[in-house]
């Protein structure tokens, strides 16, 4: 089991996280091309067409060549930027076709999907001849929701839903904070301070109300190796702030090395 530091070596033998520095949300050719610059090694693109971030194909096709072009351009030793697909309730066959036409590296699984479709898409990627890591969101309540009781609880209910996602074959965890009605980019906090108590086979990512001014004590507070933000560095929803996303990719990559 995963406990605290998550901050992974190149040789050591649990599963290596994909990612570090995830930059969510991305509308647009601009803010993509200025998150890779940045530094995120990884930036996601949202298919759930209820929310405020989400792309059509056109939208998605650009992006993805916007970060095809900065990986061929990259400077040598330079890790590649991962494209993740952020998909809710997705057909397997549409999120199948998706994945495939835009190459990407990364499907992120973030509505109330259950564990048996893990299988289909497995079995999808490989007649595709394609290989991507697969991440489950798991909603957590809110810092400022959850009582004494209730994160104690709160931490059983992680650990076993977690463990319901391990057994068929999960890559990664990320942990989000819950919201009625909302999937991601709610700028709620999770409850950092519970984390180290959480049980995991699999890499953990934070993710829920990170943000310039606060990722930094996240990262040495949760002794995680990876983070996702969306609402943090944004002007608008979808449109994001360049100087908070070089702030934030800045700060958490200064604690990721401060906190190795």
């Amino acid at each position: 089991m995963f406990f605290g530091k998550q901050i992974l070596k190149s040789n050591d033998c649990r599963p290596m996280l994909p990612f570090q520095i995830k930059i969510c949300g991305v509308t647009n050719v601009d803010d993509t091309s200025w998150a890779c610059e940045c530094g995120a090694d990884a930036v996601g693109l949202n298919f759930y067409q209820k929310s405020k971030r989400f792309v059509d194909f056109d939208q998605a096709f650009a992006i993805a060549a916007a970060i095809d072009r900065y990986n061929k351009g990259r400077k040598s030793g330079t890790a590649a930027v991962k494209k993740v697909g952020v998909f809710v309730e997705m057909p397997v066959a549409d999120l199948l076709e998706t994945s495939l036409n835009l190459r990407l590296d990364g499907i992120q699984l973030h509505g109330d999907e259950e564990p048996g479709v893990v299988n289909a898409i497995r079995s999808g990627l490989s007649e595709n001849g394609q290989r991507c890591f697969l991440i489950r969101a798991i909603r957590s309540l809110p810092k400022d929701l959850a009582s004494a009781a209730e994160t104690e609880h709160e931490t059983e209910r992680l650990s076993t839903e977690i463990e319901r996602w391990v057994s068929v074959g999960i890559d990664v965890v990320l942990l989000d904070a819950a919201m009625p009605g909302e999937y991601g980019g709610t700028g709620k906090v999770v409850d950092i301070a519970n984390i180290s108590r959480i049980k995991s086979d699999v890499p953990l990512v934070l993710a829920g109300g990170l943000n310039p001014s606060n990722v930094a004590a996240a990262i040495e507070e949760s002794g995680l190796g990876a983070v996702d933000v969306a609402s943090g560095v944004e002007l608008a929803p979808g449109f994001k702030d360049p100087e908070k996303v070089k702030a934030f990719v800045h700060c958490a990559s200064r604690s990721f090395q401060e906190n190795r």
